[in-house]
């Protein structure tokens, strides 16, 4: 009985979605405005109250996520343990909300730190749940526009929320307190929308049940290890986009129009979501995902000689572009490769992947863009993401 209950709840379609696709859509939005406005206000912050440039911007957006990268993989494998995945979905957003207020009371980059590890870890005890949620709600063919639509809605917030804290840091410029309490409000949005998520019931096999250990990880294909390798390679190329937006004051920018340069990578990030998730359903995801990373090449070497602001605005543009193409293919790729009951574990591995490629991303491009520059920097980047697509060609081959 609680079982038909169940996916007659989850049956329900609003605006030709499943309910618990829609509603994890507006989870995501409400987060990510929130989120996203902090991000994107990160420069300025770090710049102008805590007197610091790429190296510590680079360093916290690395550790951050790295410190996230255990959780992810284990809350992914005992969600799929328990068989229960949306109590990590609450305490996920929860944690991550519950820390926005504190920004204010912040003077130093140790203590941003902390803030934002807590609010990674969050994500971390989130993500992999919630991409299980997602992939089971949607039927095996319209996984990729499940997965393009969640990513739209996330991204849709983060155009919303760069384009807030552009207003704020102009009109209120300095008002620190008043900008991350109205990042805290528009967070609690977000737990509020969780509540009209329904769990889902998976089917079990005995896989299902094994805690994360080296023989889970030994249990999977070689062309999923390869792929998580590829992964990871392509994650240490992807240099955080708070680092990257300090690009924008070697053309000669205000401070307050820092956000406006993430507003441009999320309206294209938002723009070409979904029918880049249709098209992966199409024309298969390992060849959307190739294209997206050839794509970040071209927007790195477009930043590393742009010298105008409007030229640089392109790039961004151009990188929201990847950014599509990448996000949730990475997802829905698995969905197509990997049975339900260990999908928990593969999402957590994926993530793990992502976040330890993306800490020494954040630490190592931090470093090299404050002490060699950031041409060199992005030039790196672009050649580290040319190793990692040809181990994601040999993924494909073994």
């Amino acid at each position: 009985m609680h079982e038909q209950e169940n996916n007659h709840h989850t049956n329900k379609k609003i605006f030709g979605l499943n309910r618990n696709i829609f509603f994890l859509g507006l989870t995501s939005f409400f987060n990510d405005f929130s989120n996203e406005m902090i991000l994107s206000a990160f420069p300025a912050f770090f710049t102008s109250v805590l007197k610091s440039g790429a190296a510590s911007l680079g360093m916290v957006e690395g550790i951050a996520d790295g410190a996230a990268n255990l959780i992810k993989i284990y809350s992914g494998n005992l969600s799929d343990k328990i068989h229960k995945r949306r109590i990590f979905i609450f305490i996920g957003y929860g944690l991550s909300v519950a820390v926005r207020p504190f920004y204010m009371f912040m003077g130093s980059v140790a203590g941003v730190l902390g803030l934002r590890v807590v609010d990674r870890i969050g994500k971390g005890v989130r993500e992999a749940p919630r991409d299980v949620i997602i992939s089971v709600s949607s039927s095996k063919w319209e996984t990729g526009r499940s997965f393009g639509y969640h990513r739209a809605m996330d991204t849709a917030g983060g155009i919303l929320g760069p384009l807030a804290a552009f207003l704020i840091l102009k009109y209120w410029p300095g008002q620190w307190g008043f900008f991350f309490m109205i990042t805290f409000v528009i967070g609690l949005l977000a737990v509020a929308t969780i509540f009209f998520v329904k769990e889902v019931v998976t089917s079990v096999t005995p896989n299902g049940k094994k805690v994360f250990s080296w023989k889970t990880f030994t249990s999977f294909s070689k062309s999923f290890k390869y792929y998580l390798l590829a992964i990871f390679i392509l994650s240490m190329g992807s240099l955080p986009t708070a680092v990257l937006l300090l690009k924008t004051v070697s053309v000669g920018l205000l401070i307050a129009s820092i956000p406006l340069f993430y507003m441009f990578y999320s309206v294209s990030f938002t723009i070409f979501s979904y029918p880049a998730g249709k098209l992966s359903d199409k024309i298969g995801t390992s060849n959307v995902l190739i294209l997206g990373y050839l794509i970040l090449i071209v927007s790195y070497l477009g930043m590393a000689w742009a010298t105008s602001p409007i030229t640089l605005g392109i790039f961004f543009f151009i990188m929201g572009i990847f950014s599509a193409c990448v996000d949730s293919t990475q997802r829905s790729h698995i969905a197509k490769k990997i049975p339900e009951y260990e999908r928990g574990t593969a999402y957590g591995l994926l993530n793990g992947a992502i976040g330890f490629g993306a800490m020494i991303s954040g630490i190592v491009g931090g470093l090299v863009w404050q002490n060699v520059g950031a041409s060199y920097a992005l030039l790196l980047s672009g050649f580290i993401v040319i190793v990692g697509l040809v181990v994601f060609g040999i993924s494909k081959r073994v």
